[in-house]
């Protein structure tokens, strides 16, 4: 079966794309093909949330910016998932590092979708919703613009099913979806949601078709915030501007009356904008459409002062497991064969952990102290390790050394280095806590927030997991050491164990110590883990 999902940002289309696609393999082995060439934090992000998001499902990612039948040789039975083809685009058209224009492009990446997917038992591919803003372009925009449509024409003409994902809902408006997916198109609360385009009679709709009456109406601006009280919330986008220029969350939907009706423009759709606030918008509103669907509201899209209902992407849902029982398939199941086992590791003490000092970027060595605990701990990890590898800083090619004696190769990932303090490092709290940008940083969510002159816990995170993703990915060795620091070990069990609810500092182990992980699979985006605490100290958890 051959499905093309397409949709603005934040609409639901790759979440889609990765249950149908998981679906279709039925078991089988199915691939994740990302096409993605990371070019800034902001795209590391990106892809960050996209492992996350497809963990466990049993994806082999497979790393191809474009030029699938030359890079790839395909399994004829497998499943094939390509996020996204507007990538694959840009990728051909401007160059996957360095810049060039072919102007040829789009005809190229239009055949080599077509004939990889004849090639492949199923194949389903994500694209972008670019082509419905109005405004003026450069040519060469223009012919990005131009080509993905072209694409998106020549696909959908060969695909079995054509899926467009809009605010949460789902329109098939080809083919059908695959046995043991539905779509509802009924909300399962009193709430309305009414997206559109600029001008499309949304307002007029609500008036008309629920009696809305004078004062039942608040609209909202970008210096305010949404009346929760009235029924009718009118441009919640200008809302959800503010909320994304002041780094923060929408209100829950269950802030709003029980019978709401939401207003809402879709601007989720066109060019990726240039200004950061504006993407960030753009994404922050197709995300929160979604919640708001999720919920349980029913979506309408006017157009020309027609409503339309969208179905619930949602109710698609993988057939229940007895379902799958009863035709014959069961679920994957792990490999022991392929389970690894990875050390991780915190440095020993340094002089900066004995004087509670900020130490991320700086180069501290280990002090005299910390060399003799970790001397008191040789041979506590065993000798039968295949691979190695640090983050660079000597505290962690010190405490390699003392723990594990001299290697022939020890593999430095500065992607594992602690997150960097910037402004901060090497002082205390007693040290910054009148420092007015210190209390700024350690106010609220300071994740997200930026040091002054480092990065954020996000950042951080983002190039951690990408680095353990990597070592998955290339490193076939059974049993595997990584010594690296506090932060990077807390974001990588964060991501594999979500259900413990911890947070960075009730993961950090203590110096010296860590977890022994248990990884069946060949990346982030595939594996199912165990850990133990190491040294251990109780049983094993799952």
């Amino acid at each position: 079966m051959k499905i093309w999902i397409t949709g603005g940002a934040g609409s639901g289309k790759s979440s889609l794309a990765q249950k149908l696609a998981a679906t279709l393999a039925a078991g089988e082995p199915h691939y994740y093909v990302a096409t993605m060439v990371p070019r800034d934090d902001e795209d590391r992000r990106r892809i960050s949330r996209h492992i996350e998001d497809r963990a466990g499902m049993g994806y082999r990612t497979i790393e191809c910016p474009c030029s699938l039948t030359e890079r790839i040789t395909p399994d004829s039975e497998g499943t094939y998932l390509l996020d996204s083809a507007t990538a694959m685009l840009a990728n051909a058209m401007f160059g996957e590092r360095d810049f060039v224009y072919e102007s040829d492009a789009a005809q190229k990446v239009a055949a080599d979708l077509r004939l990889f997917s004849e090639r492949v038992k199923h194949f389903v591919v994500v694209s972008d919703g670019i082509c419905s803003d109005a405004a003026l372009y450069d040519e060469m925009t223009d012919g990005y613009r131009r080509g993905l449509a072209y694409i998106e024409r020549q696909m959908a003409a060969q695909c079995d099913t054509v899926i467009e994902c809009v605010a949460g809902g789902a329109i098939v408006h080809k083919g059908k979806l695959p046995a043991g997916f539905r779509i509802s198109n009924t909300g399962d609360t009193q709430m309305e949601l009414i997206i559109g385009g600029a001008c499309q009679g949304k307002k007029e709709y609500a008036i008309s078709h629920f009696g809305l009456k004078d004062g039942e109406i608040f609209t909202c601006t970008e210096d305010g915030e949404p009346d929760l009280t009235v029924r009718c919330i009118d441009h919640l986008e200008r809302y959800l501007r503010r909320c994304a220029a002041e780094d923060r969350e929408p209100v829950a939907p269950d802030a709003f009356r029980k019978d709401a009706i939401l207003i809402c423009e879709d601007i989720t759709c066109g060019i990726v904008p240039i200004n950061a606030l504006d993407r960030k918008w753009r994404e922050l509103t197709g995300r929160y459409l979604q919640r708001l669907a999720g919920g349980g509201a029913e979506v309408s899209r006017v157009f020309c002062g027609f409503a339309q209902k969208l179905g619930k992407i949602d109710k698609c849902e993988l057939p229940e497991k007895e379902e799958l029982s009863k035709a014959g398939i069961e679920e994957p199941k792990a490999d022991p064969s392929q389970t690894r086992q990875i050390l991780l590791l915190r440095h020993g003490r340094t002089k900066a952990n004995e004087g509670h000092l900020y130490c991320g970027s700086t180069d501290w060595p280990l002090s005299e102290e910390g060399r003799k605990c970790l001397m008191q701990k040789r041979g506590v990890y065993g000798t039968d390790w295949e691979s190695f590898y640090t983050s660079g800083l000597i505290r962690t090619k010190e405490t390699m050394e003392l723990l594990f004696g001299e290697q022939e190769t020890v593999i430095e990932e500065p992607d594992l280095m602690e997150m960097d303090f910037g402004d901060f490092e090497g002082k205390s709290y007693e040290m910054l806590k009148d420092d007015p940008a210190y209390q700024e940083w350690i106010s609220g969510d300071n994740e997200r927030k930026v040091c002054p002159g480092g990065e954020s816990g996000e950042q951080m995170r983002v190039r951690v997991l990408s680095a353990l993703d990597r070592i998955l990915q290339r490193d076939p060795a059974k049993r595997i050491v990584i010594v690296t620091h506090g932060g990077p070990i807390a974001a990588i069990l964060q991501l594999l164990f979500p259900e413990k609810n911890l947070n960075r500092y009730e993961w950090q182990p203590e110096c010296g110590e860590g977890y022994l992980l248990r990884i069946t699979g060949s990346s982030l985006a595939e594996c199912a883990a165990e850990y133990e605490k190491y040294p251990a100290r109780g049983e094993n958890q799952k």
